[in-house]
């Protein structure tokens, strides 16, 4: 794993661990991902709508510590009358971020929880690479 130098560190808690660290910016990712995605139209085709998500998800992968953005909207295209359109909204809306800290990798996860009626984001797997 190769390690990132962060010129930002030195603003964080001393003692705070790699984990927590890419934890933390996991949840930054989620949270950015749906708050800047939540409303957004989306083409009434599938082939454009996989262009936007793709796009969507590399620029979401420029911020720092992010290895891998996936966003997916659930659901076909539109068919409706031609003033309606289909948006991403938190029910639809899916999207699983790989954030590399340090030593630290966690895989973190967002969708619509029915059981809930929420979108949870949530922490799948961390993994710490040993010396």
């Amino acid at each position: 794993m190769r390690r990132v130098v962060d010129p930002g560190k030195k603003y964080f808690y001393a003692d705070l661990k790699d984990s927590e660290r890419a934890a933390f910016e996991a949840g930054i990712a989620l949270a950015t991902a749906y708050h800047y995605l939540l409303g957004l139209p989306l083409p009434r085709r599938r082939k454009p709508l996989r262009g936007l998500l793709n796009s969507l998800s590399r620029g979401l992968e420029s911020q720092p510590f992010r290895e891998k953005v996936e966003i997916r909207v659930k659901g076909g295209g539109y068919r409706g009358p031609v003033y309606g359109y289909r948006r991403i909204d938190p029910k639809n809306l899916e999207v699983e971020v790989v954030v590399r800290y340090g030593k630290t990798r966690v895989w973190a996860k967002m969708g619509w929880v029915k059981e809930l009626s929420y979108p949870l984001m949530r922490i799948e797997k961390i993994s710490i690479q040993r010396m």
